[in-house]
Order: C-alpha cells, then sequence, then structure tokens
C-alpha cells in the first residue's frame, strides 16, 4: 500500500488526513469481537474488585462500561503484531512518521453515547517539532458526523494554544472546525499537536477505536522522552512487526535488525515489567464556562 502525496501534504498542513477501507474485512472482524471479549473482561474485573489495571470503566446508575484499555499488546500480543504489520499501518510508519519509528503504544478507547464521556478539546502529547509524533486511530465502528465524531480545528498543530479561551468564546465551534467523520475499517491519522475534540455520542451503540501512536526512536532518544531500556524494547517490539508484513513493506522502515527476540507474549511481558508512563497531552487549566459546552443543553436531562 502506498499513501497519496496529497494525504501526507494535508497531514503537514492541516495535520490529519483518512485512509479509508484501510483494514480487511477479516482482519476488522476479528478486532470487533476482540473489543467486544476485551470490554467484557475489564467489566467483569470491575465488579469483582472495583477498577482493572490498565483500564477504565464508567458504572451510570449500575450500567457499567469500558471507557478505555490501554497497552493492549499485554492482553493479545499476537494480534497487536499482526495489526501494526498490516499494509496500511506499515505505510503509515514508513511514509509518516520515517526511518526508525516504532510504535509507542496500543490502546483502545470506548465511546457509549452520553451520558457516558465525552472528550473536550486539547492537543496530544507535546514536543519539539522536529520529527513526527502521530496519533493512529483505527476504527471498528462508523463515526458520523453529527454524532460525536473527532472535530479538528487545522492548521493547530504548531505551537500550544490557549485552549480554556478557545472553550470558553466557542465551545464545541472554534474558527475553522470541521468535523472528520470515519466507517469502521477506516483510519484517522493525526499529528498528535492538532486541536481535537469529540462531543458527545447521541445514537445508541459503543464506537470502539484502536490508538496507536507512531514516533522515530531517534526522536525519542534525543529529547530522553523515555529511557534507553524502554526504547529498546520497543525496537524490539518492531523488529517483531516486520517479521511479520510483507517484504516490501519494510523497505524505507529502517529499524534495527534484533537477532535474540523471544516470543510475542515474552516481549509484551518486557514491555510491561518496565512501563513508563506516555508524554500527557495538553488541556485548558480550568473548568471551561459556555452555554452549550461540554455538555449541549438538550442533553442535560441525561445527566447521572
Amino acid at each position: 500500500m502506498e499513501i497519496a502525496q496529497a494525504q501526507i501534504d494535508q497531514l503537514n498542513d492541516a495535520g490529519y488526513f483518512r485512509l479509508a477501507d484501510a483494514l480487511s474485512p477479516e482482519l476488522l472482524a476479528r478486532w470487533q469481537a476482540l473489543a467486544d471479549r476485551f470490554e467484557a473482561e475489564v467489566v467483569a474485573e470491575y465488579r469483582a474488585g472495583g477498577q482493572p489495571a490498565k483500564a477504565a470503566v464508567i458504572d451510570i446508575r449500575g450500567d457499567a462500561r469500558a471507557y478505555r484499555i490501554d497497552d493492549i499488546l499485554e492482553r493479545e500480543p499476537e494480534m497487536v503484531l499482526e495489526l501494526l504489520a498490516c499494509p496500511a499501518l506499515m505505510a503509515i510508519a514508513r511514509q509518516c512518521s520515517g526511518p526508525g519509528t516504532v510504535p509507542l503504544v496500543v490502546d483502545i478507547v470506548y465511546k457509549h453515547p452520553y451520558p457516558y464521556p465525552h472528550i473536550i478539546w486539547h492537543q496530544g502529547a507535546v514536543h519539539p517539532r522536529t520529527h513526527p509524533y502521530l496519533n493512529v486511530g483505527i476504527y471498528l465502528d462508523d463515526s458520523d458526523a453529527g454524532d460525536g465524531c473527532l472535530r479538528y480545528v487545522p492548521g493547530t498543530q504548531h505551537e500550544l494554544l490557549d485552549i480554556n479561551a478557545l472553550e470558553e468564546a466557542h465551545g464545541w465551534n472554534p474558527p475553522g472546525v470541521v468535523e472528520a467523520p470515519a466507517k469502521a475499517g477506516d483510519i484517522l491519522v493525526q499529528d498528535m499537536m492538532i486541536l481535537h475534540s469529540s462531543a458527545p455520542k447521541r445514537t445508541p451503540g459503543p464506537r470502539r477505536t484502536i490508538y496507536v501512536e507512531y514516533r522515530p526512536a531517534a526522536a525519542i532518544r534525543r529529547e530522553g522522552t523515555y529511557s534507553e531500556a524502554w526504547v529498546r524494547l520497543r525496537e524490539r517490539w518492531m523488529a517483531m512487526v516486520l517479521q511479520r508484513c510483507a517484504p516490501e513493506d519494510r523497505v524505507g522502515v529502517d529499524c534495527p535488525e534484533i537477532a535474540d527476540l523471544a516470543s510475542p507474549a515474552e516481549e509484551a511481558e518486557h514491555i510491561m515489567a518496565l512501563w513508563e508512563p506516555p508524554v500527557p497531552a495538553h488541556y485548558g487549566v480550568r473548568q471551561a464556562v459556555h452555554p452549550e459546552y461540554p455538555t449541549p443543553s438538550d442533553l442535560r436531562h441525561l445527566d447521572p
């Protein structure tokens, strides 16, 4: 797979682009089933003893649902390897992030209808803008316009913004805002620092999105974001991805070859044993006050 130059230009200029029909129907169906299973597992863990590790469950009036599950490579390392090795993800790593790219995190976010949570305006991991830092959203369900799909303000990825001022003046609709709907099997690739949000979901049913962060290992080392041991473990994981992908998809990824790789389960266990927290996002410093934000007035009767 090759990503069109126009899409790469859109990423550089606007801060995002959509890759349609990026997953095969078979791979999409398997991940939809896994997402169902993961949610059932963490809800069961919650009911047995409170919030599970590496996951968040939201309980509204006794109806507990998953909000997010982090580091899913710990739960299904083989399937995560298969996903990262698929042609679309390899093309993103190769063409959008560049040589030496490694996956930082692989999480799933679940979005259920309001009053379950929505995502207020923020910019992702703050970093020196010397190398790409991407957030890749892999959609397991449709995300329709007007129903809490991602909102972007194109071109806002270059510097930190006064998010509170934007929220309080404009709510969900700052100047230049666009909605970014997606279908199941699509991928939205975004610059980590683009201003984005996701308003309340209004229709029934869950929306599951797998999020993968990509960053060149050289940038991580140069900026001291993580320890050297952490970076090496991610290079080892990427080396396993390269073993799984098609030969033509390896060209240009330029990850070190590693001869002593263990099994996927063992490599995942090493990563979890040396886990380090992700780079935090940039939000407003106070709760914004706006008549239609963050909860639109027509939904407030649903508040718990």
